[in-house]
């Protein structure tokens, strides 16, 4: 089981398709009864839908210099990428508001306005 997390973790941080502990199987002892599908589903919409409400999904294009080095970084200092670029989005974002005062999602216009 820790080595199959580790594979997962290495996957993860040095950029081959995403294996999340979800995609991997995990065999049952025999004191374990088997859950219902039905059960496993909801489940995993609840758990699904707790993890819409508190995070987005955000992905963006960038050199291959820097995904390198963010992975190296990362790898090296024993977190994961997401915690990495969270923390640096978040310092670059308290320097822009410390300059500009706070950022807000704006408001777009309706059709009716522009047309």
């Amino acid at each position: 089981m820790a080595k199959n997390n580790m594979d997962i973790l290495l996957g993860n941080i040095l950029g081959s398709a995403a294996i999340s502990p979800d995609n991997k199987t995990v065999e049952q002892t025999p004191e374990t009864k088997p859950i219902p599908k039905q059960e496993k589903r909801s489940v995993k919409a609840e758990r699904k839908e707790q993890l819409d409400n508190s995070w987005r999904h955000f992905s963006f294009i960038c050199s291959r210099e820097l995904v390198d080095k963010v992975q190296a970084i990362a790898y090296k200092e024993g977190f994961t990428i997401r915690a990495f670029m969270e923390y640096v989005m978040k310092q670059g974002i308290e320097a822009y508001e410390a300059k500009h005062g706070k950022a807000r999602k704006v408001k777009s216009k309706s059709i009716n306005d522009v047309m």
